[in-house]
């Protein structure tokens, strides 16, 4: 009598995942190596004030108008998107001119802050990239790496992914001398970057600047925008998004509009989910602000979820949905909003896969490298 032919196991699904950076995603990498500098609007905002002045100061044409705006506006709270945006829109053809300053002045100060942070640490500050893409090289992880979207302007994702043996940069257009490579990790810089030069094809001379300055309405209608926006529909083909240091504001519009329509216009008929890293109260504020993405805190992302909330308040691990409205309180409370929530987010995904897999090793070693650290 033949043996039984034993049943085929179905296949482990496996999500695939997309990644949106914001500020907070580089900022995040230079303070986790210990740089003393931030590059937040909010770390950026003195010192492009002073350069305003300065320049105001200077100019040979100045005006009581520009030095009131600049000393009235240019303080610690100024939202400098709005304020370009507000000033593109005068029918002041001094205000409009004004916006061009307040842009290049920006720039300059932004690059000076990278610089700095590169100068104060020795090198580029890419390390929780490297252990992202680390994390979804250990074997039995259970998502597939789909592709990153970026709005950042500096160069710490793509050094990353140029350092790391397995992965090959593919910025959807091509960039520099060599040819797109094919099969590389998708990287999609929906604001270009502060390393690109506006020619056709794009160099990377250093001769000029190939990016979307600050505004509430991106202008992203020329090549290669009109092609990278593009792009970053197909690539929201996925099963999880997960937007990392980016707090849609009012101010982004257009990435909401993104987000919205993929969500509701897949080939699968089903919305990815988005999943947010960062401060809980910040998840909850935009979900109140923008109910119809239905973003989830790090509070409500399993399996990581329940363990912070064992971490912030004891007890077993158990999800956020079980809590009493009292305990829920408490623990948005004792998250608070001071931390490095992209190191700590990598630090519980590795944490959650080594109790999975037993065993997180890999070539590099860069996650069990930060999941060991204190």
């Amino acid at each position: 009598m033949s043996n039984p032919i034993a049943p085929i196991a179905p296949p482990v699904k496996h999500d695939r995942v997309v990644y949106l950076f914001g500020a907070g995603a580089s900022h995040a990498c230079a303070k986790a190596v210990g740089s003393a500098y931030g590059t937040l609007m909010k770390d950026l905002v003195v010192d492009l004030a002073e350069e305003l002045r300065t320049v105001v100061m200077a100019a040979p044409t100045r005006t009581k108008s520009l030095e009131s705006l600049v000393n009235d506006v240019m303080n610690d709270d100024a939202d400098i998107e709005q304020i370009i945006t507000f000033l593109d829109e005068s029918p002041s053809q001094q205000h409009r001119d004004f916006a061009g300053v307040v842009r290049a002045t920006f720039s300059k100060v932004l690059r000076k802050r990278l610089e700095q942070i590169r100068s104060e640490l020795g090198d580029t500050p890419d390390d929780l990239y490297y252990a992202l893409l680390d994390m979804h090289e250990v074997p039995g992880f259970r998502e597939d790496l789909k592709g990153f979207l970026t709005l950042n302007y500096d160069e710490y994702l793509d050094h990353a992914i140029k350092r790391s043996t397995t992965h090959n940069l593919d910025q959807g257009v091509s960039v520099g001398v060599t040819p797109m490579p094919s099969g590389g990790v998708r990287t999609l810089k929906l604001h270009g970057s502060f390393g690109w030069d506006d020619a056709c094809p794009i160099t990377t001379t250093g001769s000029g600047e190939l990016w979307i300055p600050p505004g509430i309405q991106k202008a992203k209608d020329r090549y290669p925008f009109n092609v990278l926006w593009g792009l970053a529909r197909e690539l929201l083909e996925c099963d999880v998004l997960r937007i990392v240091g980016c707090r849609l504001g009012p101010n982004d519009w257009d990435l909401i509009s993104l987000l919205f329509t993929t969500r509701h216009t897949s080939s699968t008929e089903r919305s990815y989910r988005i999943e947010v890293i960062d401060a809980p109260k910040r998840a909850f504020d935009i979900n109140s602000a923008f109910p119809y993405l239905a973003v989830q805190s790090l509070l409500e992302i399993e399996p990581v979820g329940q363990q912070f909330v064992s971490e912030l308040i004891g007890g077993d691990p158990r999800p956020y949905q079980t809590l009493t409205p009292i305990e829920q309180g408490e623990v948005i409370m004792k998250a608070g909003t001071d931390r490095n929530w992209f190191r700590l987010w990598l630090k519980l995904k590795a944490e959650a896969a080594y109790r999975d897999l037993g065993r997180i090793e890999t070539p590099k070693g860069a996650l069990k490298k930060l999941m060991e650290a204190h």
